[in-house]
């Protein structure tokens, strides 16, 4: 009886496209319709409401992030939540189950990184700038960057980011009490500052707005800490 009652519950989901038992292609049936990974790349770093989401992935028509959504939470990825005051409005986030797709998610993107087919130059939201930080931060050339905390602002985003240990922690919160504040208008505004190595001057006059605050210093030692990975060898 338990394996009947197993398999008519799974007939659900999985199996649907590929008719496979591998947890590949389970997960695969989770998140591989398009958009799904990418809305769930959008909420890593809390909940958004359904207006920002689609600002954040213009490509996207509504009908679509609402098939997406609903699909995501039926599988238990995503819920719907009411965001405090003053919002106060309703958003998704992720289930704890679903924030563990983080470390997955972090090995694909430094994976397709290295193919000399990935072009930096492509339109890249607020939140995948701040998530690259973590990916691509070095321990060994960022040990003098321990305790420094970062405020991002990007466009209407907030992220605070900081030195912890091996790793950066990054969070959307209050940029005013830290050490050094970087603004711009774009995720792609920050990565010419932090990925292309501008100098300051140079970056600064690039673009209305901008600005940076605080430790430049040290600043410079956590962009000197940050790299893509090697391009695989062809």
């Amino acid at each position: 009886m338990g394996s009947e009652k197993t398999t008519k519950h799974s007939e659900k989901l999985h199996g649907r496209w590929y008719s496979d038992a591998c947890g590949m292609a389970m997960a695969l049936e989770f998140l591989g319709e398009r958009w799904s990974l990418l809305i769930v790349r959008e909420l890593l770093l809390g909940p958004r409401r359904f207006s920002e989401l689609r600002a954040d992935l213009p490509a996207i028509s509504a009908r679509v992030l609402t098939e997406r959504l609903n699909g995501l939470a039926e599988t238990g990825v995503l819920h719907k939540t009411m965001l405090p005051p003053p919002a106060s409005t309703e958003a998704y986030e992720l289930t704890p189950w679903g924030y563990e797709v983080l470390p997955i998610i972090r090995e694909m993107v430094l994976w397709a990184m290295r193919s000399d087919q990935h072009d930096g130059f492509l339109p890249m939201s607020a939140t995948a700038f701040a998530l690259t930080l973590p990916m691509t931060f070095d321990p060994v050339r960022g040990k003098d960057t321990r305790g420094l905390t970062l405020g991002l602002e990007i466009g209407h985003h907030r992220f605070v980011a900081w030195v912890a240990g091996a790793t950066v922690i990054v969070r959307r919160g209050d940029t005013s009490a830290q050490d050094v504040v970087v603004r711009a208008e774009s995720g792609n505004a920050m990565l010419a500052l932090f990925y292309g190595r501008m100098p300051f001057d140079v970056w600064l006059a690039a673009g209305e707005g901008r600005a940076i605050t605080g430790k430049a210093d040290e600043l410079s030692q956590l962009i000197a800490a940050l790299g893509w990975p090697e391009k695989v060898a062809a």
